[in-house]
């Protein structure tokens, strides 16, 4: 009947001939010849690049350089955002807000983090980092993360690196993800108080999947 595809055994029919069980065996395999070149996909929640940050179990912390004997870490336990993509193609954003971040020290430390020389938190509350896409497969083994910074109202590129996971077994959904970084201030307009304190300030985040066993 026209329009009607040949079955393996019409053609092997009308060929004849050694010719023909060749054909139909191969006919046979395509299918799983084809499901074979496919690249394996990668196991669990955090190697398919899907999940959403535990907001209450991830944090940050924010240690900046001063001048003087003082120590100035700062910690925000407040993580949000969510991994997304492909195990080729995996995006991660994290954001958090500025005024859930407490300083070490003395108390006008913190008031100096909140002023609009640093943060500017009553301005701009949010601190937000979306990674460009990387391989799944990075998220267990560390590597370079880059992506965009926006913080105090600026958006800049900034590159991080993603740890080695140093739990075994590597890749299960309860080992933290660690990403560390140094951001220099002066980028985000944070140029005040030169003489005390260092342009760059070291960022690291502990991020913690909600599937992950407590």
């Amino acid at each position: 009947m026209p329009g009607r595809a040949s079955s393996p055994g019409l053609v092997a029919a009308a060929l004849g001939g050694g010719a023909a069980p060749f054909l139909v065996l191969c006919l046979a395999l395509a299918p799983t010849l084809a499901r074979s070149t496919e690249p394996p996909v990668q196991g669990n929640g955090a190697s398919a690049c899907r999940g959403v940050i535990d907001a209450v179990r991830s944090a940050a912390v924010f240690d900046v350089r001063l001048r003087l004997p003082i120590r100035a870490r700062g910690r925000c336990d407040r993580v949000e955002g969510r991994f997304e993509g492909t195990p080729w193609a995996c995006t991660v954003t994290v954001a958090l807000d500025t005024a859930d971040l407490h300083f070490d020290g003395p108390p006008w430390m913190d008031r100096l983090t909140r002023s609009p020389a640093f943060l500017d938190a009553e301005a701009h509350p949010r601190l937000r980092f979306e990674a460009d896409p990387f391989p799944a497969s990075r998220l267990n083994d560390g590597g370079p993360l880059r992506g965009r910074l926006r913080l105090r109202g600026i958006e800049r590129p900034v590159d991080f690196t993603l740890l080695p996971r140093a739990c075994h077994p590597a890749g299960t959904l309860a080992c933290p993800l660690r990403v560390h970084g140094e951001i220099p201030r002066r980028d985000f307009g944070m140029t005040a108080y030169r003489a005390t304190v260092r342009d760059l300030v070291a960022v690291e985040f502990a991020i913690v999947l909600e599937d992950a066993p407590r």
